[in-house]
């Protein structure tokens, strides 16, 4: 970089002193080309010198190496002279004495020798011999020069290295012989023929005496050639352009002249700088006798014949920089070209140059790795390799940006020439030239992938792009290689997004076939298919790569029910999508395990865990949005649920069996969950049944009865029965199943206490609707907690249950005498109406005391204080009652019936009922046996 500003800095002197005011951009793109030469130079020359020391040093090394196994053979060989052995360590100590240096540079190889001596050679015991221990000095780490350091560096280097005498004379030359010109010019001495013609002869003088002086060392025949050339080539664009002393056709002759010339010299003296400078020379004679008017054929013709040259010298030398200048002028004309006076009309003429450069700069390319050195061979000039497509594209974009598929098509050839001659280059070369076709296998995968949406939509690009992350994770595992496996991942992604986010969904009117069905199904397909692989190869996955499979299955999951419940949305009639989803989800889920169980992957097996969440959020969506009044026994809805209830408990057994054990949290959850949808499913066919009847009043209520009682009547049934799933899941069956069932039917329990049968002829106080539900759910509670349902329920003891099923009890006779003086008395069954009626106050003291009658009797025989004191409770609150409220109907009938019969019944209790004696604990009674024994000792 250095060098080439500095060339460019005197390029731009010599071309304002040797050119005038209008050289100054010529000098400057010369020099700083030449700047550029002199600094590849420089490195070719640097390396050649450490290849030679390295050279050197490996012949030293063998020549020490040599010179120790012999003097140690002589040493072991004398069998007649008496043998004085010394330790083995003494003799490799005066090898070392005598040979420091090349003994240092071989000490890894010497301790090898040492080790097979000791170990094939019977030697006496070793006096131990001090170990020479070298101090190894880690270099430090440079700091990274910067502009500023890398410019000061190439001029010093510069006036330093090679042959700074000849370089520095060069330079002064170059100003001397512009000053001249300049001054020349100014005095009016010569004429400007005579002037150009000088400098030709001065140039062509250097041309000879460097050809003459070329075996000297530091270059300097070398230097005096290039300069020659350089000033051929600006002397004869001065003649042509500024002074148009000879025809531009003339010149551009004599410049390819000069380029030809220059190239013979670089060859002849296996120098790459005489080449840069004749090729560049050649690239820049057009466009310097151009005047505006050429064909463009023409032009790219002549770059066509300089290619060739290059593609010549390629097949014998691995110059990497003459290459580049190739490249970089023949691509940057003709982009310029392109950008200034493309037309379409011009692609016939254009379209053939463009793939011939293409296809010299791809064989020279690979002409490259293929020269290098043995120890070398198979590098890569990735600025080429990968510059080259690019660019040719952008190119080939310009030309074709007016055709539909030009493009498409386009990518597919670039994609199949760079796969193909990966492929056969494989064959042969794959262990010394890997980087090249890994290269050229990456380029062809590349245009491929571009292909896609340059061709089709985004439906078909995602489909392709899926296809290929496929095939790029497969590859990846089969050769255990990460790079093509990220990239299969991100590629699958990109699928993803350009058809799900840049493009949206669509169906088609066509079922299936039309739309993006087939693509979000192939969607799926390869998540299923790149999950299968993570899990076949999970040996070879590093440990973030162990979460693939499982994130694939639910992608492939995602996206198939996506285009199913897309396409059902709008092919399937809306009386028939709930069916038609419940059947897609069920099928799908039998097909998973089905593959699942044919595979032995037994996690796409596990997938099937999501039917039920998806169901029981299915349901919710549509009770909700019911828009088209959709119930579970419509059309072929019953069917649909059936089949999935068959299929899921199908699939809880079978997960019971591969686990050998019914403990496990999740199949628990998911049986109680299961339960409970088939609970929802009853009471959303029972809420439209009603809306669909009109069913109000006493039947609107029987009705909820029903759809409670019966699944609870179910629940306690079956579980008597030793079937499945009741024997594995007792407890979730007692208790977490019908917790909701038994909640709601409490509920239900006390929200009727306030409805009364309406005014009919055939009311019966008890016998009726009503009142038989409420003691139905009251005897079933009872039974239930007989069975030990609701166990789990830890905060509830046996004690409560009984006092709450007693509330309910009381309550239900409560309610039954109301809604008995209600109808009989013609009372309005409201709570006001009732409790201000003498009537009811009666029958309400009445029923109360005779229930404290029964509670308080009841734990006489039983011997239970506690029953006891609730009816002494119950008594007590009727006593208060009597006082507060019944006080007030004294001069009533009622009122004096309620004072006689409540008091004849407490007199009843005391008689009957008295309160029992406290239970005295055991400890009790053994401390008062003890001590009356103890009393009785002492008398």
């Amino acid at each position: 970089m250095g060098l080439m500003v500095a060339g460019a800095i005197l390029g731009i002197l010599f071309g304002w002193g040797f050119l005038g005011y209008h050289g100054w951009g010529l000098g400057a793109l010369v020099g700083g080309l030449a700047g550029l030469v002199l600094q590849q130079i420089q490195k070719i020359g640097l390396l050649e010198k450490s290849i030679q020391a390295l050279k050197d040093d490996q012949v030293k090394t063998s020549q020490q190496l040599a010179l120790l196994k012999n003097e140690l053979l002589d040493k072991f060989a004398t069998k007649d002279a008496p043998i004085v052995k010394k330790p083995l360590a003494e003799v490799v100590n005066e090898a070392i004495a005598s040979e420091p240096v090349a003994v240092a540079k071989t000490d890894t190889q010497s301790s090898k020798v040492t080790e097979s001596l000791e170990l094939d050679l019977d030697l006496p015991e070793a006096v131990p011999q001090p170990k020479i221990i070298r101090a190894v000095i880690q270099p430090a780490i440079p700091r990274e020069p910067d502009v500023g350091d890398k410019i000061f560096a190439a001029v010093r280097r510069f006036f330093t290295e090679g042959n700074p005498i000849v370089n520095i004379g060069m330079v002064i030359m170059f100003f001397g012989v512009s000053f001249l010109v300049k001054y020349a010019s100014s005095q009016g001495l010569f004429p400007i023929e005579l002037r150009l013609t000088g400098v030709i002869l001065g140039a062509i003088a250097l041309l000879v005496f460097g050809w003459k002086t070329r075996e000297r060392v530091g270059g300097y025949g070398l230097v005096l050639q290039g300069g020659g050339i350089a000033v051929i080539y600006l002397t004869l664009f001065a003649a042509a352009k500024i002074y148009g002393l000879i025809p531009l056709g003339i010149a551009f002759g004599l410049l390819f002249v000069v380029v030809i010339l220059g190239v013979l010299l670089a060859l002849l003296q296996n120098t790459q700088l005489l080449a840069i400078l004749a090729t560049a020379g050649g690239f820049l004679a057009p466009i310097l006798t151009s005047t505006g008017d050429g064909s463009h054929v023409g032009l790219f013709s002549f770059y066509l014949i300089l290619n060739f040259g290059i593609l010549a010298i390629a097949l014998k030398k691995a110059w990497r920089l003459l290459n580049w200048v190739g490249f970089m002028f023949t691509f940057v004309i003709t982009a310029a070209w392109g950008v200034l006076k493309y037309q379409p009309v011009f692609y016939e003429t254009t379209q053939p140059f463009l793939i011939a450069f293409f296809v010299l700069y791809l064989a020279v390319s690979i002409l490259f790795s293929f020269k290098q050195p043995t120890n070398l061979k198979g590098m890569v000039d990735g600025s080429l390799v990968f510059g080259l497509p690019l660019i040719a594209f952008g190119l080939q974009t310009a030309l074709l940006k007016h055709t539909e598929y030009g493009l498409a098509i386009s990518a597919i050839v670039l994609a199949a020439v760079y796969i193909a001659l990966s492929l056969i280059m494989s064959r042969r070369y794959l262990q010394t030239h890997r980087v090249l076709i890994e290269s050229f296998l990456a380029l062809g995968v590349s245009f491929a992938t571009l292909a896609v949406p340059l061709a089709l939509d985004a439906s078909w690009t995602s489909v392709t792009w899926a296809l290929e992350a496929t095939g790029l994770v497969w590859v990846g595992l089969r050769q255990e290689r990460l790079r093509p496996r990220v990239v299969g991942y991100l590629l699958h992604c990109a699928a993803v997004f350009s058809l799900i986010i840049f493009e949206g969904i669509d169906t088609g009117l066509t079922p299936v076939i039309s739309g993006d069905f087939l693509g979000l199904a192939l969607l799926a397909l390869t998540s299923f298919i790149i999950a299968y692989l993570s899990y076949s190869f999970g040996d070879r996955l590093g440990s973030a790569e162990k979460i693939i499979a499982p994130v694939g299955i639910a992608l492939g999951v995602l996206w198939w029910f996506v285009a199913g419940i897309n396409e059902m949305n709008v092919h399937v009639m809306d009386q028939h999508l709930f069916a038609a989803i419940m059947l897609f989800a069920t099928l799908s889920a039998v097909s998973l395990i089905l593959i699942g169980k044919k595979l032995s992957w037994d996690t796409i097996i596990k997938s099937v865990y999501s039917l039920l969440p998806f169901m029981l959020l299915l349901f919710i969506i549509v009770f909700f949005v019911n828009e088209n009044d959709t119930h579970p026994s419509h059309g072929f809805s019953l069917i649909a649920i059936a089949l999935f209830f068959v299929v899921q408990y199908g699939f809880l057994l079978d997960r019971e069996k591969i686990m050998q054990t019914s403990a496990s949290i999740l199949l628990r959850t998911w049986h109680v969950l299961t339960a409970w949808g088939i609970f929802g499913l009853i009471f959303w066919e029972v809420s439209w049944q009603k809306a669909q009847f009109n069913l109000q009043g006493t039947a609107g209520l029987m009705i909820w009865f029903a759809a409670l009682m019966i699944p609870v009547i179910v629940l306690i049934g079956a579980g008597q029965k030793k079937i499945w799933p009741f024997t594995s899941y007792q407890q979730e069956f007692k208790n977490w199943i019908p917790a909701p069932l038994f909640a709601l039917s409490a509920i239900w329990f006390f929200a009727v206490c306030h409805k009364n049968q309406p005014n009919t002829e055939h009311y019966l106080p008890v016998l009726n609707p009503l009142d038989l539900a409420q003691f139905g759910i009251v005897l079933v509670f009872a039974y239930a907690a007989k069975r030990h349902f609701l166990d789990a329920v830890s905060f509830i003891s046996n004690a409560v249950r009984a006092g709450l099923l007693g509330i309910m009890l009381f309550v239900w006779l409560n309610v039954a005498t109301l809604r008995a003086i209600s109808h009989y008395q013609s009372i309005p069954y409201y709570f006001d109406s009732l409790w201000n009626a003498v009537e009811v106050q009666m029958a309400l003291s009445i029923l109360w005391t005779v229930c404290a009658l029964v509670i308080m009797n009841i734990s006489r025989k039983i011997q239970r204080r506690e029953l006891w004191m609730i009816g002494a409770g119950l008594l007590g609150l009727v006593i208060i009652k009597l006082i507060a409220k019944d006080l007030s109907g004294k001069d009533t009938l009622a009122g004096i019936i309620s004072f006689l019969v409540v008091g004849a019944l407490i007199l009843l209790i005391g008689y009957l009922s008295p309160i029992p004696a406290k239970i005295k604990s055991p400890d009790t009674e053994e401390n008062i046996n003890g001590r009356d024994k103890e009393a009785t000792i002492n008398e």
